[in-house]
């Protein structure tokens, strides 16, 4: 009975995991959701290098302080620049654009803005931070997006269908271990009606 329990969940999570990664896929060509690989250590350890991050599209209104945010550097010229950021919002300023610092203390010790570029307008930010995986963001750089999130659903789907035979093979092991203990065990003390080995 327990088994089949294990199944059905993994079963389950399997299917979730292959509907997100779909999800993802079709949010993305809508525009609402895009995935990001981290790059620098600037936000450990909330992130690390290596993780991937989820973002989806706000209305630039609903970005508040403590919000991971994702955006494209400001340039003094009024535009954004290609860069990508993840970083946190740590304050707004008067007339509505965002301050943004790293986790990381050490590497980030006073926030971006306005030091480092102009403070965050609306046109700039990509999106806020809703979902981050550890390890995923180096494999998602292997193929462009769609494929990428794709590639990270199958891997997602593989590990726990991996998990999923390493458990029932475990089981299986223990359940051999089992019927080979009682076996020895019946030898030594006989069957019930009497019989003995010989």
């Amino acid at each position: 009975m327990r088994t089949n329990a294990r199944r059905a969940l993994y079963s389950v999570v399997a299917v979730v995991a292959l509907v997100l990664g779909v999800a993802l896929v079709s949010a993305s060509a809508a525009g609402g959701v895009q995935i990001y690989a981290v790059v620098s250590g600037s936000m450990s350890p909330t992130l690390a290098v290596g993780d991937l991050v989820v973002a989806r599209s706000v209305p630039f209104g609903d970005v508040h302080v403590g919000d991971v945010v994702v955006y494209n550097s400001p340039t003094r010229a009024g535009s954004c620049s290609d860069l990508i950021v993840v970083h946190r919002v740590v304050g707004v300023t008067g007339d509505g654009g965002l301050v943004t610092q790293g986790d990381n203390r050490a590497t980030n010790p006073v926030p971006d803005e306005p030091t480092s570029w102009p403070y965050i307008t609306a046109d700039c930010v990509r999106g806020v931070a809703v979902l981050s995986m550890p390890y995923l963001g180096g494999v998602s750089t292997l193929l462009p997006p769609p494929y990428d999130y794709l590639l990270i659903a199958a891997l997602v789907v593989l590990i726990f269908l991996v998990a999923y035979r390493g458990d029932a093979g475990r089981q299986a092991g223990e359940g051999r271990t089992a019927a080979a203990s009682a076996l020895s065990s019946r030898r030594r003390s006989g069957w019930r009606d009497g019989s003995q080995f010989r």
